[in-house]
Parts: structure tokens; C-alpha cells; sequence
């Protein structure tokens, strides 16, 4: 194994070991509340046990055993240690103080030299962060942290950023090839607002301009739906049928919490997370949604345990969340077979043998120093709404550190294939032999690089009508270096990180490495991420989340548009859209129904301390037509997830075929199931093909349907028929939902 990954391994100290759970007591249980109660039970019984002082997150726990060996002896290192768990758990003054009177213990230390260097970036990112919490956090304003940062951005207690800005230049004195603290340097003049007139110019770093007509507002604060908490996941979707998208999201962690904002078109979003008994509910670090039991609503999976290998750590199980139709919501994981203990954070709900139930992809993480496997789940729908897991018998039961699943049909057949991101190794293809058994054929479809893959998805780059596939990088470098990437990726320069792969479908069972035409930039860790068609031109668009859990990892989040279908443009400075706190869950939706995309972001870091409220993205808007179109299954899957939708429209006489697979997106982050489909300058829509996920894989046209509208599609039924709704402008005064964080 190649040196720079044993880095990553002993940054995450990830040594697996097992103990079996005891699953059979928790089956047999006769109520639901009882079995909901059971549910509660076992996931604080798991926290009871667990040896939270090991786990690098639980930094409060870790600090004050820190403490407690300190009180006894004087360790330079474990004060430096000691420190960082301060620091990890928001308590930066006390980490500057400690960190200082460490440097001024010796001369030798006071010297920035190659081994003094290490408590000299510690203490620089102690200030910027100094900076960030007294400004960003506890100051927060729907401006804080987006770069190129203006106006109501600037800090207004600048003494975190001065300091950082003294303590980068004498850094950059003695290694002025310190590209990670030559970017550091310049975010910090830039919160100052004295970038780039008063950055030195052989460490000036230049970034594009905001372009003001075009860029997106965040407006997630003013409106109150702006989850004030730790990285999580996301979904927009319409949970409770009155056509409009609610907003249901999730931080992680032991104390890891739901929110779900409910839509109430003009008067704004209410926070409905208590009375739809959501209140005593984990979070999660991803969230994703389907109709699990075909009755009309979406029910959701809370996905737990990612980067928590072990499970003395406290690896908790995922929760099945049954939509009950009364705006309530019931934990039924246990009862419906889907219990089980394994670290994850990735899962894909596709009917698997287009019986027209919906069944669940779990990708499990597990990794080479581990003493125990997790293989991968595959949880068949029993036709009533209940699951076992056929993983096994289906040859889907893979092995890796899979952090990413995606749902896609390489081959057209009607049958939906599944693709696993690999962070150690190459990534798996497995091929759906006719909803009969899964086939690998990861050796011929050209797809296992990247070998540090993170999130995934299958989408049509090109608008040919095959899914072609993305796949986001995140090697070892993301969590040591990763704003020293971005800067050489900025200045032109080389960078080590592997590139983030774009796959296009050869039409014969295998995948083109097209990157290189696609793709400017190679330094692109991502991990939440999705992609949707802001602009309505018919091509969708990638807005991808950076990060790491390394304080230092504050580069921008980076928005792509797609060109055409032959190329992928950076607008994230143009758009407003660099926001540098760490991008997790992301949703496209139109959220106050005008016709575009609107994109919800989840943000906030791995550590106790890494707080950040999350942002809502408002589009600008455009002047593309598009068309809305929520498909209903009858034979097929109620949410009609993996229907595919042809548009053929005429623009300037000439004909045009769209391209729209319904699903919830990438595989961190959930879309709107609702196809909303740009169609471009296009006057007219000549037909729309639908191809339903059902067995006979029926297919049904439309004709004579409207542009800039929305149509609901049902399964057998020839009429489309056109619902009315009603655009409005986004409440901004409601700042009632602001929920700070449980610390």
C-alpha cells in the first residue's frame, strides 16, 4: 500500500474490530410504539457501551482525559495533543494559550525550523479560526464565509485574521513553497477585505470576481433554515403532498439531530421536527428518501456509522423513518427487517427486479487493517413494504471502503446496475442480469479509477440518452494538504491529489476516461455533492462540497456548469457560490416554485467544534423554458424511481432530444424525485417518452404539453394532467428556525 494512504489511515486511526450485536432480541416485539421504543433503546444502549474516548471525533471526552493525564505529569506532546483536542472541540482560546506558552518554553522552538514548524501552522490556524468563530459562527450572517468574501462577509473582529496573517508570513519566511499556508494567508486578507491590494504579491493568489447579476444569494439565515450543526445529509422533497418542496436535514454525531423545515409557500418555512415526532430522532450523516410501502408518501433512511470503523466507537444503526401520511413520522426499521449495525453513510433505494417495490442498496465501509468484514446489503422489498437482505445470494454482498452508491443503466436494458466508490482501491461495477443476480464487471468497464473514490453518481453528461458516470477523488492529500491543492490547481501548477474521473458510456458495456476534456481542474476532494440543471439549458450542472476534517481544509466549495455536454466550466466565484466551510449533503430543488433550481447546502465539519449554518443557495433565475413533470407508479414503484423521461422539443426548427432519469441524484445529498427538466431556448415540446420501471419496461407518450409547467404523469393513464401551482418570492424575515447547536 502505497506510503501517502498510511497518512489517511493514521489520520483517521481507523483498526477495526467486532463485536456481534445482538440483533434477535430486538425482532420479536409486539407494537409499534414498542418496537419504536426498542429502536431508541438499542441505539443509547450502543452509546452506553461505547469507548467514546477512542473516537477521534468525540472531542470533549478526549480533551478531559487529556486533562486528567496531564493534572499528573508534564508531556510536551501530550500538551500539544491536548490542544488539538481543545481545538477540535471549539475551545480555540484555550488551545492559542497552551499552544503559545509550548513555542516560548525554548528558543529552539521560538525558530519556525522543519521540526518546530508543525506548533507554528497549529497555532496559525488556532487564529484563523479564532477568526471564523468569533465572526462566521457566532456573528453569522448569510454573506460569512463565501469567496470572493464582500461586504457583509468582512470580519468585523479582525484580531483572529491579523494574527493568522503574522503567523503565515513569518511561516512563509522560512518555506515560501507552502502552498496550503500561502492559501491560508490569503483568505485571511481576504476576510480583512485587503485582498489582493495588500497581499504580498509572490504570495497573492488570485481567485475570479463575482459576477452580481448573475450570482446566487444564501439566504438560509433570514428565512430560519439555516441547521446550525455538524456535517450531515440532506433531502428536498414534497413529504407531505401539497406541492411544494420541504427541506429535511441531518447532522452527525453521537448528539446528531433532524430537522425538517416544512413549506409554506409566501409565509416561509416552519419548523415542524417535533410534532412530526422527528425531535427524539439520531441524525445521520446522510439522509435519502422513497415510497418504501407504495402508499402515496415518502418515507427515509437515516444512514449512520461512516468513518466510524469500529464499533466500540458506537457505530449505530441505520433508521428506516415511515412516512405515516398524518405528518408524522415512525422509526419502523426494526419491524420491516431492515436492522442492522454496520458503518455507512451511502445507500440507493431502485427497484432492483422491476417488481414495482421499491428495494435498498446499503454500501458498507470497510477497510484493510480491519479483523472483520462489512459487506455491502441488499434489503429486497417483500411487496409489502418489508425487507430482507439478499446481498448474498444476489452477488452483491462486495467488500471495500465504499463510500459512495449510485443507481444507473449502462446498457439500456431496463435494469438498473449499481456502481461503488472504492476510497481504498479500485471502484465495482456490478451489472443487473435481468433483476435475477448482479454480475461483476468492474475488469471490463474501464470505471476503477479513481482508487480514493467518494461520492458517485450515474447522469447523462452528454444528453445522448446513456448514462455516463462521475466520480469524485478524495486521496490522502484532501486531508492533509487539500488547501495547498486548490492553490497550485489556482496558480497552474501541479498538484498530487488524483483527479475526480468523468466516465462517458461507450454504448457497449464500458466507460471512456473522458476527464481530460471535461474537466479543468484536477484538486477537486469532494464529499457532499449533486447535480441539477440550474440554468435550464437541458445539461446538468455539478455544484460540488469540500473539506476535511483538518481545520485547515477551508477551500471553496466549486460549482461546474456544463457546457453543452462536452465540457464542465468553474463558475463558483461568478455564481457566489465558494462557500469555504465544509460542503456536505446537497439538493437541488425549486424550492419557491419560479421555475429554477434553487440548492441547499449542508455545512459543518467531522470535529465538535466545526459548526457552521447551513446555506440556501437562491437562483438568480434565467430565461430558459423547463417543464415539471412528478411521475406516479402504478405497476411500477409509487415514486416511479429509475423512469425515464425522453423530451423531444424543437428550438430555432431544430429538433432536440433531453435526457432525465427520475432519482434523488448523487450519493450524498437527495434531489427532489420530481423530474424538473430544462428544455433551453425550445418554443414547443413535440412529445415526452416515458419508459416505466416495470416489468414489460412499457413505455408511454405524450404530446401537446406545456412548456414552463407542471404535469403529474400516472403509470397507464394517457392524460398527463397539468397541476396548478403557484410561484412565490422567498419570506426572508423569518429567522424563528434558528436552531444553534446542542454544544
Amino acid at each position: 500500500m502505497p506510503f501517502r494512504f498510511n497518512l489517511l489511515f493514521f489520520m483517521f486511526c481507523i483498526v477495526f474490530s467486532f463485536s456481534q450485536c445482538k440483533e434477535e432480541k430486538l425482532v420479536s416485539l409486539p407494537s409499534s410504539k414498542m418496537v419504536q421504543k426498542s429502536m431508541v433503546d438499542s441505539i443509547s444502549q450502543i452509546i452506553r457501551k461505547s469507548n467514546l474516548s477512542e473516537s477521534i471525533y468525540d472531542n470533549t471526552i478526549r480533551s478531559k482525559m487529556m486533562k486528567e493525564q496531564l493534572d499528573q505529569s508534564y508531556d510536551p506532546m501530550l500538551h500539544f495533543n491536548y490542544a488539538r483536542e481543545l481545538l477540535n472541540s471549539g475551545k480555540t482560546q484555550e488551545a492559542i494559550s497552551i499552544i503559545s506558552s509550548i513555542i516560548n518554553s525554548s528558543a529552539a522552538l521560538k525558530n519556525i525550523t522543519q521540526k518546530s514548524k508543525v506548533l507554528h501552522d497549529f497555532l496559525a490556524i488556532c487564529y484563523l479560526r479564532l477568526g471564523e468563530q468569533e465572526n462566521c459562527q457566532h456573528n453569522h450572517n448569510d454573506a460569512s464565509c463565501i469567496i470572493p468574501i464582500q461586504e457583509k462577509g468582512i470580519h468585523i473582529k479582525p484580531i483572529g485574521s491579523e494574527k493568522a496573517i503574522e503567523k503565515y508570513s513569518e511561516i512563509l519566511a522560512v518555506f515560501p513553497d507552502d502552498y496550503q499556508s500561502r492559501w491560508l494567508l490569503n483568505l485571511a486578507y481576504m476576510t480583512l477585505d485587503k485582498h489582493p491590494s495588500e497581499v504580498p504579491s509572490k504570495f497573492l493568489i488570485n481567485i475570479g470576481t463575482k459576477s452580481s447579476s448573475a450570482s446566487f444569494q444564501n439566504v438560509a439565515s433570514q428565512m430560519g433554515i439555516d441547521m446550525f450543526d455538524l456535517s450531515g445529509g440532506v433531502i428536498t422533497d414534497d413529504f407531505n403532498n401539497d406541492g411544494l418542496m420541504d427541506i429535511m436535514t441531518s447532522s452527525w454525531g453521537m448528539q446528531g439531530t433532524i430537522k425538517y423545515y416544512i413549506n409554506k409557500g409566501e409565509s416561509g418555512f416552519v419548523d415542524g421536527t417535533a410534532e412530526a415526532g422527528l425531535d427524539k430522532i439520531k441524525g445521520g450523516l446522510n439522509l435519502k428518501q422513497a415510497d418504501v410501502d407504495n402508499d402515496g408518501d415518502l418515507d427515509f433512511i437515516i444512514l449512520r456509522g461512516g468513518w466510524r470503523p469500529k464499533l466500540e466507537w458506537g457505530v449505530l444503526p441505520n433508521s428506516l423513518m415511515i412516512n405515516m401520511g398524518d405528518g408524522k413520522f415512525e422509526d419502523q426499521t426494526i419491524e420491516r427487517g431492515m436492522y442492522s449495525v454496520r458503518p455507512t453513510q451511502s445507500s440507493e433505494w431502485f427497484d432492483f427486479n422491476n417488481d414495482g417495490w421499491i428495494d435498498l442498496f446499503v454500501a458498507n465501509e470497510t477497510n484493510t487493517l480491519s479483523t472483520q468484514n462489512f459487506p455491502c446489503e441488499l434489503f429486497i422489498n417483500d411487496g409489502r413494504g418489508s425487507f430482507s437482505n439478499e446481498a448474498l445470494n444476489l452477488n452483491a454482498a462486495q467488500i471495500g471502503y465504499f463510500k459512495g452508491v449510485s443507481s444507473g443503466d449502462m446498457n439500456n436494458d431496463g435494469f438498473r446496475d449499481i456502481f461503488l466508490s472504492n476510497l481504498d482501491g479500485p471502484n465495482v461495477l456490478l451489472q443487473n442480469e435481468g433483476g435475477r443476480v448482479f454480475k461483476n464487471v468492474s475488469a471490463t468497464a474501464n470505471v476503477s479509477d479513481p482508487q480514493y473514490a467518494f461520492p458517485c453518481w450515474f447522469f447523462d453528461a452528454n444528453n445522448d440518452g446513456w448514462d455516463d458516470l462521475f466520480v469524485a477523488s478524495y486521496s490522502s492529500e484532501a486531508f492533509l494538504d487539500q488547501g495547498g491543492q486548490f492553490a497550485r490547481d489556482v496558480l497552474g501548477l501541479p498538484v498530487n491529489s488524483e483527479a475526480t474521473r468523468i466516465h462517458i458510456n461507450t454504448k457497449k458495456n464500458s466507460f471512456r476516461d473522458e476527464t481530460k476534456s471535461y474537466l479543468k481542474y484536477s484538486a477537486l476532494s469532494t464529499m457532499g455533492s449533486n447535480y441539477g440543471d440550474i440554468d435550464n439549458d437541458g445539461y446538468l450542472d455539478l455544484y460540488l462540497g469540500t473539506g476535511a476534517p483538518d481545520y485547515r481544509a477551508v477551500v471553496p466549495n466549486r460549482f461546474f456548469t456544463n457546457k453543452g455536454g462536452t465540457r464542465f466550466e468553474d463558475q463558483t466565484f461568478q455564481l457566489g457560490l465558494g462557500h469555504i466551510q465544509k460542503g456536505h449533503g446537497i439538493a437541488f430543488s425549486d424550492l419557491d416554485n419560479d421555475g429554477d433550481q434553487d440548492i441547499y447546502a449542508v455545512m459543518g465539519g467531522a470535529f465538535e467544534g466545526d459548526i457552521f449554518p447551513n446555506a440556501l443557495f437562491e437562483n438568480p433565475g434565467n430565461t430558459n423554458r423547463w417543464i415539471k413533470l412528478k411521475l406516479e407508479g402504478t405497476e411500477s414503484n409509487r415514486s416511479a424511481i429509475g423512469a425515464r423521461i425522453q423530451i423531444i422539443c424543437t428550438s430555432e426548427n431544430k429538433e432536440q432530444s433531453i435526457f432525465h432519469t427520475v432519482n434523488s441524484g448523487g450519493s450524498f445529498g437527495a434531489n427532489s424525485l420530481t423530474a424538473h427538466i430544462g428544455i433551453g431556448s425550445a418554443e414547443t415540446i413535440q412529445r415526452i417518452i416515458v419508459t416505466w420501471p416495470n416489468a414489460q419496461h412499457s413505455k408511454q407518450e405524450f404530446i401537446n404539453l406545456e412548456t414552463n409547467a407542471m404535469y403529474l404523469i400516472e403509470e397507464n393513464n394517457p392524460n398527463a394532467q397539468k397541476l396548478a401551482f403557484q410561484s412565490f418570492v422567498f419570506n426572508k424575515n423569518n429567522s424563528s428556525g434558528h436552531a444553534h447547536h446542542h454544544h
